[in-house]
């Protein structure tokens, strides 16, 4: 964040103010002459009296527009040395004479100029925003603009902490330790929400890993705006755009000579440095270059309480800070080559690396990531009505990680108990049973090393690479003691049981290619229509090591669609847009959706909005049938997206500044849902002895055909499900921005239903798991849906900064979140005591509220030293970002048998906590 842009906080209200001056002005030189001229027209005897009065007016109303206009360039003078860019209405009133000048600004006050747009209640500058977004709030999508500035006074260090703290109705799937999150708006997911960087889609096309989440990879330094485009957005932008698009934009070369470095230092050991430098690379400005990197570091904050940590994990020492750190290097190029035309490309290369925490069984989890990427962006106003836009890009993000858990002595397998001719489960009985008869009445240290021997001991054995018990009476260890040693966690899938690896040259990495472009032209046929028509094309597959047996097959989306765009003459204010796009799917089913939106501006700043149309999420890797552990099922569709939304506000302005008020309503259906199962149990007729799943819909097609693939009954495959995801939601949004206060407001409540599991399934005895003839208790049975897990009910944020001078900006940014839940496991849920009353009852770990907030200090003559002093959770409230369900089958008593399944204590909940109160500190140099 450069000094000159918070700068821009005073400076253009200060601009409001001139610009009413000279209006003011210009009506007294309009009053004077007519006074001039009605004085020709009397009797002598007062024609000298008048003409004295009306010159004298003349003389003061001048006197005034050339002080008005001595402050006006004077602020751009001020605005210029801040490094901020002139604004072309005010460049040409600095050049024009006097009288034009005050013209010009009486057009700009009225809210004429081409250069300032109101977007939610503030005045922007033209350029700083996308024709996209424009068009989109011109013809009636929410649009939210977030300027660098207001990201400036947050002192963010990842996108999760700025998207909590700044975007409307934004929830973070968020691991607190930072190493990955994702960005969900309306109560939706992750795949609902499309997260655009510089024109490049983050799409998570899934690994046989973990999943990899692009929002980690941003840089929140080098972040000039964002863009959050609400309903469904799949119109342009393909997949994932199901509940809208957040759109960041990086800062750009821009053919001048100008930069920012910096450094960030705070609590839990957090490091940072920082900076970005753009310079020409010919005389004329027309080739330019940016250079952008970061380095960060933190030991986290603590994230568990020790309950959380299975005993056993405890004393091998598995609770123990979550370090991350984040490495990133970029270049961007900017090729002017004409007024209208640019070509821009990008370079960029992230790294992570961190802890991902689970303290149930985990003693070691480092994971490591590399997010390379490319993109290439062009414009061109061809001609006064055609305008061609185009993006391309390449990723290949990677994981790679290690799990190691810790090895606990476990009942042997291999022994038999008499009296059950089955393995002991009580580990005081195999206690008993050894010590009568002479044989290790616990574990000893296996020589043995062969990754037979590791993975049989993994299951429950403990013997050496021929299956036989080993070992001899001295110095056993304890049934359900840790032994001193840990395993790596074996992943399930792929080629025999391979293992994650650990160090240099043994890791199995995971990853995938996603590359595309998309070109599309906008045609002004006339002055109230307009067309969009455009063409994308992505592509994505596995680049896994061969070890986990995922296909190597593309995956190939072709998408064309048109946008028809309406100013209707015959209605004033009336814009209207209608859409559709037809996508080719080589993996899976075809798919066609629609969109609409409208707006109507009443007058005097009121306006209503509405929109609705069709979206879509398209399947993942595992979803396609790319995994070894599942079949391709090509007829299966993309989950489907419904969406509906309308608002009415007002824009207007009080006090010498503007505000913006409005209420909203959006409604979304998500269908089409995914599920897996074996093909036996979902296509009639193909074992009669089966049930078949009735939450499945039957895939006829492919059940007639599945034998052609090479499948059998057994296969198992990814299909649609009969599931429904049913999002209401209410906002209500304030902004205010005035001369030295400004204010964002906003309320959403979302009730985000998904169906309930448990809903009509019977009641079970806590202790004995017997099955009872009553219904699960409360809403937990009754209800056939419930608010999606880790989906907030509602949820308050705001941002009110107070300028007292241009030199400091205080901020205050605070949310306050309603109920948000986590549900326990389905069995464990099912539990009730004698009384009838459930055991384990699900957790609202939301209703908290969190203080943040920041003051800044600019210091130099240009004011390009800025000084940030950052108070997170100022009010040191313990709140949680996240919750995890676990059991305690690493635990002691678990291992030992001491508690099993059917026990309520078997079954807990934890919470990853977010940061308590810190402070840091933040210096940045602009030049």
């Amino acid at each position: 964040m450069s000094a000159g842009h918070t700068q821009k906080f005073a400076l253009t209200r200060r601009r409001a103010r001139l610009t009413t001056a000279s209006f003011a002005a210009f009506l007294l030189t309009s009053c004077s002459l007519a006074s001039i001229a009605h004085a020709q027209n009397v009797s002598d005897a007062d024609r000298s009296q008048q003409l004295a009065q009306a010159q004298q007016q003349l003389i003061e109303a001048q006197e005034r527009v050339t002080q008005a206009q001595r402050e006006l360039e004077a602020a751009q003078r001020e605005l210029a040395n801040a490094g901020g860019a002139e604004e072309p209405v005010v460049q040409e009133a600095a050049a024009a004479p006097p009288g034009q000048q005050l013209a010009q600004h009486q057009l700009a006050a009225a809210g004429g100029a081409v250069e300032t747009i109101m977007v939610e209640g503030q005045r922007i500058n033209r350029e700083a925003v996308s024709d996209t977004a424009v068009d989109f709030s011109k013809y009636g999508t929410q649009v939210q603009v977030i300027s660098d500035a207001e990201i400036a006074t947050g002192g963010f260090t990842n996108f999760a902490e700025l998207a909590g703290g700044l975007i409307r109705g934004a929830n973070v799937g968020y691991s607190p330790d930072e190493g990955e999150f994702t960005i969900r708006i309306d109560g939706g997911t992750d795949r609902d929400t499309l997260l655009l960087v510089d024109g490049v889609p983050t799409f998570d096309r899934g690994t046989p890993l973990e999943d990899i989440w692009g929002a980690t990879a941003i840089d929140p330094r080098v972040i000039d705006s964002i863009e959050i485009f609400r309903g469904g957005q799949s119109l342009y932008y393909g997949g994932n755009g199901g509940l809208g698009v957040v759109s960041v934009k990086y800062k750009q070369p821009d053919g001048t000579f100008k930069g920012d470095m910096g450094v960030y230092y705070g609590s839990f050991k957090t490091r940072e440095i920082y900076g970005n430098v753009s310079f020409p690379i010919d005389a004329e400005g027309r080739h330019s270059l940016m250079f952008y990197g970061r380095s960060y570091a933190t030991d986290s904050n603590p994230i568990f309480d020790r309950e959380a940590y299975s005993d056993t994990v405890l004393e091998v020492g598995g609770k123990h800070d979550f370090p991350y750190e984040y490495k990133s290097i970029g270049a961007k190029y900017l090729w002017k080559m004409g007024d209208e035309t640019e070509l821009r490309l990008g370079a960029e290369l992230v790294g992570t690396s961190f802890h991902d925490p689970f303290p149930t069984d985990h003693v070691y989890n480092p994971n490591w990531a590399d997010f390379p990427k490319y993109s290439l962006q062009f414009h061109s106003q061809i001609t006064d009505k055609l305008k061609v836009e185009a993006e391309a890009y390449y990723s290949a993000p990677e994981l790679w990680n290690t799990e190691v858990d810790v090895q606990i002595c476990r009942i042997p397998q291999s022994v038999i108990n008499p009296a059950t001719g089955r393995p002991f489960t009580l580990a005081a009985d195999f206690e008993a049973y050894a010590r009568a008869n002479g044989i290790p009445a616990g574990c000893v240290t296996n020589p043995d090393g062969s990754t037979k021997a590791d993975g049989v001991s993994r299951q429950g054995y403990y013997v050496d690479a021929n299956g036989q018990i080993k070992g001899t009476l001295q110095n056993p260890f304890r049934i359900g003691d840790p032994m001193g040693t840990v395993v790596q966690t074996i992943a399930n899938f792929g080629s025999g049981v391979p293992v994650k690896g650990y160090g240099e040259g043994t890791q199995l990495r995971a990853g995938f290619v996603d590359y595309g472009a998309n070109v599309r032209g906008k045609y002004q046929i006339t002055d109230w229509l307009a067309t969009v028509v455009g063409v994308q094309r992505t592509t994505s597959y596995d680049t896994s090591a061969d070890d986990y047996g995922v296909s190597k097959a593309h995956i190939n989306t072709t998408g064309i669609y048109g946008d028809v765009q309406l100013d209707l003459p015959i209605l004033e204010g009336t814009n209207m847009s209608f859409g559709a796009r037809k996508d080719f799917n080589n993996l899976f089913a075809d798919n066609f959706i629609w969109k609409f939106s409208a707006r109507q501006e009443f007058g005097s700043g009121i306006y209503a909005r509405a929109s609705g149309g069709t979206s879509y999420n398209s399947p993942r890797a595992q979803e396609a049938g790319l995994f070894g552990n599942t079949r391709n099922n090509p007829t299966i569709k993309p989950q489907e997206v419904e969406t509906y939304a309308a608002g009415a506000g007002i824009n207007g302005e009080v006090l010498g500044g503007t505000f913006n008020v409005e209420a909203g309503y959006f409604t979304t259906d998500i269908t089409n849902l995914f599920g897996s199962a074996a093909i036996r149990d979902v296509c009639p007729g193909v074992d009669p002895s089966r049930v078949i799943n009735p939450n499945i819909i039957t895939p006829v097609e492919f059940c007639r055909t599945f034998a052609s693939y090479g499948l059998t009954g057994l296969s198992t495959a990814f299909f649609n499900t009969k599931a429904q995801q049913n999002i209401t939601g209410y906002t209500l949004d304030v902004s205010l921005d005035l001369d030295q206060i400004q204010a964002d407001f906003s309320f959403t409540k979302q009730e985000s239903l998904e169906p309930n599991p448990v809903y009509g399934l019977m009641a079970v005895r806590a202790g004995t798991g017997a099955a009872l003839t009553t219904v699960v208790p409360g809403a937990a049975g009754a209800n056939p849906t419930r608010q999606a897990g880790e989906r907030p009910e509602w949820m308050i944020s705001a941002l009110v900064t107070y300028t007292p001078s241009e030199r400091w900006v205080i901020a205050l940014n605070p949310r306050w979140q309603g109920p948000e839940w986590l549900y326990v496991q389905n069995n464990a849920a099912r539990f009730v005591d004698a009384s009838g009353n459930r055991t384990n009852p699900d957790v609202n770990f939301g209703n908290y509220f969190v203080l943040n907030g920041s003051v800044q200090y600019y210091l130099g003559e240009e004011m390009q030293h800025r000084f940030l002093l950052r108070a997170v959770n100022i009010l040191d409230k313990k709140y949680s970002e996240r919750g995890g369900t676990a059991d305690k089958s690493f635990h002691r008593a678990g291992v030992r048998g001491e508690i099993g399944v059917n026990d309520p204590s078997y079954y807990y909940t934890y919470q990853f906590y977010g940061k308590p109160r810190s402070f840091y500190l933040q210096y940045a140099y602009q030049f």
